[in-house]
């Protein structure tokens, strides 16, 4: 069954600039918390402390969830590091002697999907913290040991794998020295509402963020690549929710009454907005020629224009907003119905659930688009792609027409 889409506008004649709505979050002295905004309802839940966790383990199991298998690190308390020539049974003997010459994991910036663990990957059934156990199914199997440098100097190592029969990660923990030994299980199912689980190594699980049809934005700190000779620092900025799309207009001869959302490009690069609407020379100034649109979970279209930064004292991004378009939507729509086989080796069909032209991408876990095809049927459509020269590994199969986006996961193994 197929939805219709209905685009309300707001107003027949233009918009009036008293629509738009003044706000700002803190994130407190030293960014000291991560807050998540909804641009609907405003600030979600209870502001969180930044530094209180170390690893946040993605709610779903499920492959047909972009998130699924994803392990984000928190970057405001050290350094993650694969260890060289680990592997999963190796806690025990694992050597951080060379720690300091070892190459630091980073989360994605584009997508919540690659965390820093995930960036270990090989290829093929590995996750980059465990290998997909493909004779059983039971789950994902530790493959690696990781070293944790923290920024007071101390070292922890720890390996993760995943039950899901049971619906929970095991992570198993010591210090450098193999001192202080110890395993926590994770479960899942009490944080399904969520998009992360969070857990600083030894301690205990802590809820952190809303439930994730509740927000739209994190106000946050995060490591961004810059180049070199330093290619990642930590900044501070704006990430998006999975589901939300931004398009950044710019230059535009005023933000205040540009009204192109409907032509704008979106992205569902987390870090459209990101930190570079600001910059700093003594004190902060930020672009007056920059609006960013936002499309959010419930298909409604907002504009936001960025107008002032206090700096590391408050930690207090100041904004306007306004909601300048309504999606109206009578059922939901998944637009895949089906990939087989999965996992597949030389060939595979995409069954396209649509009555609108859609647009079929394949992406890498980099976010490089390695297949995209046009789809025009008016009704159920088999695609058939051939794998035979993709490298082995897991891939995302997303398709779209312009007005909703399902993503599946594949797995290519020769």
């Amino acid at each position: 069954m197929k939805k219709g889409l209905l685009l309300s506008f707001l107003a027949l004649a233009g918009f009036s600039n008293a629509q738009l709505v003044n706000d700002s979050v803190s994130m407190g002295a030293g960014y000291a918390n991560n807050i998540w905004y909804s641009l609907q309802n405003d600030e979600q839940g209870t502001a969180q402390a930044a530094n209180n966790w170390d690893l946040g383990f993605a709610t779903s199991i499920s492959p047909a969830n972009p998130l699924a298998a994803s392990i984000i690190f928190n970057n405001k308390i050290g350094s993650v590091y694969a260890v060289p020539g680990s592997n999963g049974t190796g806690l025990a003997t694992a050597d951080t002697a060379g720690i300091s010459s070892w190459t630091a994991l980073y989360n994605s910036e584009l997508t919540w999907t690659e965390g820093a663990l995930n960036a270990a990957s090989a290829g093929g059934t590995d996750y980059g913290w465990g290998n997909y156990d493909a004779v059983n199914h039971t789950g994902i199997v530790a493959n690696r040991v990781f070293a944790v440098k923290y920024t007071n100097g101390s070292v922890k190592l720890f390996t993760v794998s995943l039950s899901f029969m049971n619906s929970e990660y095991t992570v198993d923990y010591s210090n450098a020295d193999h001192s202080g030994t110890g395993t926590t299980t994770v479960s899942i199912t009490p944080y399904a509402t969520k998009n992360y689980i969070y857990y600083p190594l030894g301690g205990t699980v802590i809820d952190r963020e809303p439930a994730s049809t509740t927000w739209d934005l994190l106000f946050t700190q995060y490591a961004a690549n810059n180049g070199a000779p330093y290619p990642y620092n930590m900044v501070t900025g704006v990430l998006h929710n999975v589901g939300v799309e931004v398009a950044e207009v710019h230059p535009v001869n005023n933000p205040v009454t540009d009204m192109s959302f409907g032509s704008a490009t979106y992205s569902e690069d987390i870090n459209t907005i990101g930190y570079d609407w600001k910059t700093y020379s003594g004190v902060y100034t930020i672009e007056d020629s920059l609006v960013y649109f936002v499309k959010d979970k419930d298909g409604d279209y907002w504009r936001l224009i960025m107008t002032g930064f206090s700096g590391t004292t408050l930690g207090k991004s100041v904004f306007k907003k306004e909601k300048v378009a309504t999606l109206s939507v009578s059922e939901n729509m998944e637009l895949i119905s089906g990939i087989f086989p999965n996992p597949t080796a030389n060939n595979v069909t995409v069954m396209i659930d649509s009555k609108s032209n859609v647009t079929v991408k394949v992406l890498n876990m980099k976010g490089q688009v390695v297949f995209e095809n046009n789809a025009t049927s008016n009704a159920l459509e088999a695609m058939n792609i051939s794998t035979t020269d993709f490298t082995n590994g897991v891939y995302l199969v997303q398709v779209s027409n312009g007005a909703a986006t399902t993503t599946q996961r594949l797995v290519v193994q020769h």
